[in-house]
């Protein structure tokens, strides 16, 4: 028995295919070596929307962030040294990258330039940021996953402050990955996609967070990955 009624279903169309020449066809990647299953070339992530009307995404095996623009002209925006996974737009037009090779990174798109963002904790290198989100004061909330999962659950979840100053808001996450806030910033939902679950930190007005609970639970070879939630507070 079910008391609830089915979930809708929400058409998705295609909005824009990546041509075959900017594709890394000849291109060796560490990040691809590793990889279980072949893929064209270029492997997306972290899609975010800025003001411009552009949509930024990045490849991750090949170190680019490509834009799409409101005509839907796909560009190579920028290229370095790392492995960009998840993006986010700072309130100053910035854009943020978890970056799993390079900590967390900012492109300046005025000036096409990429710097350092935040690199270390304290003296001890990322595990391999995932995903990050800003709050409306500023504050960056990010995934930091690398490897981990059930028989290392030891990721962690971090608030880094507006003034720079860097909380850990969790450390025995089974591979956090998409995180989320609700409407009123009073909760962050974050996905551990290995074990198959979204879990809820309530966030208390000091910064810090307890009584972390387990929001959702599915069962399956995969779980989820990216997170959204619209103004009503519909989790997706």
């Amino acid at each position: 028995m079910n008391f609830y009624p089915p979930p809708p279903t929400i058409q998705a169309s295609l909005y824009v295919r990546i041509p075959d020449d900017i594709r890394c066809k000849d291109k060796e990647s560490e990040w691809r070596g590793g990889f279980s299953r072949t893929f064209q070339n270029i492997f997306l992530e972290g899609p975010v929307y800025a003001a411009s009307g552009d949509v930024y995404v990045v490849d991750i095996p090949y170190g680019r962030i490509l834009r799409v623009t409101p005509s839907r002209e796909v560009l190579v925006e920028a290229e370095w040294d790392g492995e960009p996974n998840g993006l986010a737009v700072d309130p100053d037009g910035k854009i943020a990258i978890a970056d799993y090779k390079q900590g967390i990174l900012t492109y300046d798109p005025t000036v096409r330039a990429i710097k350092p963002r935040l690199t270390r904790r304290n003296l001890e290198r990322f595990k391999g940021p995932n995903d990050l989100i800003f709050d409306s004061k500023g504050n960056l909330y990010f995934t930091d996953q690398g490897q981990t999962g059930l028989t290392d659950p030891t990721g962690r979840v971090y608030r880094l402050s507006a003034d720079g100053k860097l909380d850990t808001l969790l450390d025995n996450g089974p591979s956090p990955n998409g995180l989320v806030l609700s409407p009123d910033e009073k909760f962050l939902f974050v996905a551990m996609t290995r074990s198959n679950a979204v879990w809820r930190l309530p966030l208390h007005p000091d910064g810090t967070s307890s009584k972390a609970g387990l929001f959702f639970q599915s069962f399956g070879t995969s779980g989820p990955d990216g997170l959204a939630m619209d103004a009503e507070g519909s989790l997706f």
